[in-house]
């Protein structure tokens, strides 16, 4: 079966993600190889050539979607650690949140009594599914360490990217799309059929693009991992319609608590309750119980 007549899982949703990025196979070191170059975008000599997972994917169920923990972490050839990982929602500080993770990975390298000198840079790699740099209009913004006034940096342990999928133009066709791109295009827009003419040229132009579409399409067409898809992508959604239905709750609520100030005011200046009534929205008997206040 092509992986063009499959629905496709959405790589936007985390467990498609690392069934992408961290299978059980040598393919997905393969992509992931080659996402992590395009992202870190470094000369040929210093690329990244191999690397070992730390939390591969397993085929163990999961029953809680919320615990079960769906980012990518990974130690380079050359002792880097990476963590990478893809997130449709903007959750608490997310700029604190992943500062958090560098900051874990950092300290959980050594025990007391090792040196200083074992520590290894770390590098945090955050694809997001909304805007969260609004200072910069580039849909890639990298985070150092760097002396105020010189720009130097102090030293290359601490590397934070965040890379925003809104922020990507729309493309009608693939001319003069970098190799990054094209990634992030195919990681926001493989299940989209609206842009599969687009997915096509760019799997033309880019063979481990090609090879990333039909691990997701293997993984599409199995019903293990389609059923925990699902569940994992109905958690989200039942997030989102949580968050949406509590800032209503908390607008209209303010809403409420403005219009008794307002009417409170009023009432001091002894407006009627017709005029309150027409000015606030607030019933009269509202307006009767602050008369009581």
């Amino acid at each position: 079966m092509s992986e063009t007549r499959i629905k496709l899982m959405d790589p936007k949703i985390d467990f498609a993600f690392k069934q992408i990025f961290a299978g059980n196979s040598q393919e997905s070191k393969t992509v992931l190889i080659a996402l992590l170059n395009a992202i870190l975008d470094r000369d040929e000599d210093e690329q990244i050539t191999d690397i070992i997972y730390l939390n591969p994917y397993t085929d163990k169920p999961f029953d809680d979607a919320k615990q079960s923990i769906m980012d990518i972490k990974v130690k380079t050839a050359e002792g880097e650690l990476v963590d990478i990982e893809i997130q449709i929602r903007n959750t608490d500080n997310y700029r604190k949140r992943s500062l958090y993770y560098w900051s874990a990975m950092y300290a959980e390298q050594i025990v007391a009594g090792e040196s200083y000198f074992e520590i290894n840079p770390c590098i945090v790699i955050n694809i997001l599914d909304f805007n969260l740099i609004r200072e910069n209009e580039h849909y890639h913004s990298v985070f150092d360490i760097r002396e105020r006034r010189r720009g130097f940096q102090l030293v290359g342990d601490l590397e934070i990217h965040y890379l925003q999928l809104n922020k990507l133009s729309g493309q009608a066709d693939a001319t003069g799309l970098t190799t990054l791109e094209e990634w992030l295009i195919f990681i926001k827009d493989a299940a989209n059929m609206k842009k599969r003419g687009l997915i096509e040229t760019i799997k033309k132009r880019n063979e481990v693009i090609a090879m990333a579409e039909k691990i997701l399409a293997r993984a599409s067409a199995d019903e293990f991992a389609r059923a925990a898809y699902q569940q994992r992508r109905k958690w989200y959604l039942d997030r989102v319609s949580s968050e949406e239905y509590l800032i209503k709750q908390g607008i209209e609520q303010g809403e409420k608590i403005k219009a008794l100030d307002i009417a409170r005011k009023m009432l001091s200046l002894d407006f009627t309750d017709e005029q309150i009534s027409l000015t606030t929205g607030l019933s009269k008997e509202e307006i009767a119980a602050l008369r009581k206040e």
